[in-house]
């Protein structure tokens, strides 16, 4: 998160953020003030997810049936925290 103050006006930008515990982020701060302007990524942010246990439960699942049928896996990744 970032925060400028333009003449008095405090404007915060940041990237899409989690308010969860991760394996490799800590979650996301709340500001300690209120800002004039806030500018956020929402890439994710309305979307209603699985527990991550449950993920990656699935996640795994899908692996070991791909590699048990003699098939490949490739995992993309985009992102922090999506490939670690």
């Amino acid at each position: 998160m970032f925060m400028v103050d333009i003449a008095g006006v405090r404007v915060i930008y940041t990237g899409d953020y989690s308010r969860e515990e991760d394996r490799h982020l800590r979650p996301a701060e709340i500001p300690q003030f209120s800002p004039d302007i806030c500018i956020i990524e929402s890439t994710y942010g309305v979307q209603l997810h699985q527990p991550r246990n449950m993920r990656e439960k699935c996640f795994i699942d899908v692996i070991h049936s791909t590699i048990s049928q003699g098939g490949r896996v490739l995992i993309p990744a985009f992102a922090l925290g999506r490939a670690q």
